[in-house]
């Protein structure tokens, strides 16, 4: 069961390293509190890369990740991120 983040402070329209028709990197850079509402990317799959700071990850199980830690998603599933601490996560989402 999903839960949503509903304390959500939407963040900065991120930074587009890649995009190609198979898929895209994209880069957010976040303060505590912005993060990203729930959301679907039907057809993909999202790999999440914390690079500096800490997210809060919420899809079927509430997860947090730290610098240097990744995370597959489904992207069929609805997925959110909330930033913990002030950071950067790089999102690669490969077909759809």
């Amino acid at each position: 069961m999903t839960t949503e983040h509903t304390d959500i402070q939407r963040a900065a329209p991120p930074q587009v390293l890649t995009a190609t028709p198979h898929g895209r990197s994209l880069l957010f850079t976040l303060e505590t509190g912005q993060g990203i509402p729930p959301h679907r990317h039907p057809g993909a799959q999202a790999i999440l890369a914390v690079l500096s700071g800490e997210i809060e990850v919420r899809a079927q199980a509430t997860q947090t990740l730290k610098a240097g830690e990744v995370a597959v998603h489904d992207g069929n599933e609805q997925i959110s991120l909330l930033a913990l601490q002030p950071g950067q996560v790089l999102v690669t989402l490969l077909g759809g």
